[in-house]
């Protein structure tokens, strides 16, 4: 299936209202969907025998900076059967104040199984909490580090535990050794 069938297929699932189809910018087409349709979406798009889409093959986060500071969760879709693909983005609106509040998604561990280490990377790094998911801790990161590394006005600490984060006196050091 061709990514505008895949499109009216989705269409015809969860109606037309609030889905922004993007096909004019470099790269695949996408879908951006309201957080709100994701998991009804999810459970049909790999239920639906015409689309089929078995495997997520990657989620990933995104933090957009411009006129308005938002987030993003990208699914990349794929059908064993129909041997297609297809993409699918969250956008999520980082406010000023409390944005934890507001980055969160549902969990889509429970239809794609691969999901569960990838949402908690991007929680790790993003900070995208996601709503149902059944390990929800962080993975890549000490559990008491502070802040997500990969929001773009992340302030890293000079020290964790007594160990220097700085990269200035590694850069110094290794400047030396091979000098």
């Amino acid at each position: 299936m061709e990514a505008q069938s895949i499109l009216e297929r989705i269409k015809s699932i969860i109606g037309e209202a609030d889905l922004v189809w993007v096909d004019d910018q470099p790269g695949d087409p996408y879908l951006v969907i309201p957080k709100e349709k994701l998991r009804r979406l999810a459970i049909n798009m790999k239920g639906d025998p015409h689309l089929a889409f078995d495997t997520l093959m990657c989620l990933s986060g995104v933090h957009n900076m411009g006129e308005q500071d938002e987030m993003e969760v990208v699914y990349h879709l794929y059908s064993l059967r129909h041997r297609h693909q297809f993409i699918l983005k969250v956008k999520l609106d980082r406010p000023a104040f409390f944005p934890h509040f507001y980055l969160r998604v549902d969990s889509v561990s429970g239809i794609w199984p691969a999901a569960a280490w990838m949402e908690r990377e991007v929680y790790d790094m993003f900070g995208i909490h996601f709503v149902g998911h059944d390990d929800f801790r962080r993975l890549l990161l000490p559990p008491d580090w502070e802040g997500h590394p990969l929001q773009k006005d992340y302030q890293e600490p000079d020290a964790y535990r007594g160990i220097a984060t700085t990269r200035e006196e590694i850069e110094g050091v290794l400047a030396e050794e091979s000098g």
